[in-house]
């Protein structure tokens, strides 16, 4: 080959790299949260920003907010049918027929907010929810986002015993909505979160779980309930998921599979900081309103986390038996991982101090 003709198929290979390299790939990735809310603004936007930047600008996500799509609770089948590419949500909202969706991320009584993203990155539970997506779901996943505990309720009724729960309207989702009620005799309810604040006023519900003190403050729930009762031990802490179709997934170039999972660590670390900081904020505020703040006993907290347990082995078990080891596996990997930090951990300084 003349040298002239060498210089000129460089220069065609050069062009043709720069082509490929300036290409920009779009996704829209829906959630279920609106544009005011915590988990868009601490999760979402700073994904979608970060995405961005470390892909220079070769991967863009357009964020969908909750609504958009339809039914919030549909997110999951609607990536699956193709309408979005993307979807961040927690897995609760996939309900109970396969229990893996009940434990592996927010598993009530289970990993605080201590422990949780020590237990996603480095104890096996990210792992777990790539292999059960992958199988059973064909679905790429990545853990996108970790928070710490919610407020265990905002009631109409002080609840200090298990006792108290018999009956009560109690607005909850996923496995805790089935333990309550299995265990606890209360009458639990899943509505969307605008929701919560008319029927609580209404007296429609007697008490509800919803979020973390930051996000609960916002949609007002203090002002139409007396009582606020915690540790939100339903909810100790809870990580989200981004989820896209496998074969959609494989489509992507690795370098921006990689980038992708990058930022999506980086936002989950940052978002449990950014939870914190709200929640401490909206509590200083609570602290000199008119609310009855109510602990809840260890003794409530130790059954209901023999409860929790016993319903999360159970379910786990007869999946199982019907082919699914996965929601054993997170069950198993979780509690035995609770079990070494509570064992283990006492050499820890900690800035809590219980009353």
């Amino acid at each position: 080959m003349r040298p002239y003709k060498a210089l000129l198929l460089a220069f065609a290979l050069m062009i043709s790299a720069g082509t490929v390299q300036a290409e920009t790939i779009k996704w829209r990735i829906a959630t279920f949260d609106r544009e005011t809310g915590a988990y868009w603004n601490n999760f979402m936007v700073p994904y979608v920003e970060l995405v961005k930047e470390l892909t220079d600008g070769r991967m863009v996500l357009e964020p969908l907010p909750g609504g958009a799509l339809g039914n919030i609770f549909k997110i999951y089948e609607q990536v699956d049918d193709g309408l979005v590419e993307m979807a961040m949500m927690p897995a609760a909202f996939l309900g109970t027929k396969d229990p893996f969706n009940a434990i592996a991320m927010t598993m009530p009584t289970g990993l605080g907010v201590d422990s949780i993203v020590a237990w996603l990155y480095f104890g096996g539970g990210e792992e777990l929810v790539k292999g059960h997506r992958a199988e059973r779901m064909g679905m790429h996943a990545m853990i996108l986002g970790a928070g710490p505990s919610e407020f265990f309720a905002h009631s109409h009724v002080p609840v200090t015993k298990v006792e108290d729960l018999e009956n009560l309207k109690y607005r909850t989702l996923g496995n805790w909505a089935a333990i309550v009620k299995d265990k606890f005799a209360a009458s639990p309810t899943t509505v969307p979160g605008p929701e919560i604040y008319g029927l609580l006023e209404k007296k429609g519900l007697d008490l509800t779980e919803y979020s973390t003190p930051g996000e609960n403050f916002k949609l007002g729930l203090h002002e139409v309930a007396e009582y606020i009762i915690y540790p939100g031990i339903h909810a100790g802490a809870f990580a989200f998921e981004a989820v896209a179709k496998l074969e959609k997934w494989k489509e992507l170039p690795p370098d921006i599979q990689q980038k992708m999972a990058i930022a999506a660590r980086l936002v989950t670390y940052d978002g449990m900081n950014r939870f914190i900081m709200g929640d401490l904020a909206a509590m200083e505020k609570l602290a000199k309103g008119k609310n009855k703040f109510i602990k809840l006993s260890p003794e409530f907290q130790a059954k209901a986390q023999v409860a929790a347990r016993d319903w999360a082995r159970a379910a786990s078990e007869k999946a199982a038996k019907d082919g699914n080891p996965w929601s054993l596996k997170a069950f198993e990997s979780i509690t035995a991982f609770q079990d070494n930090w509570r064992r283990n951990s006492k050499y820890m300084a900690v800035d809590y101090r219980p009353e």
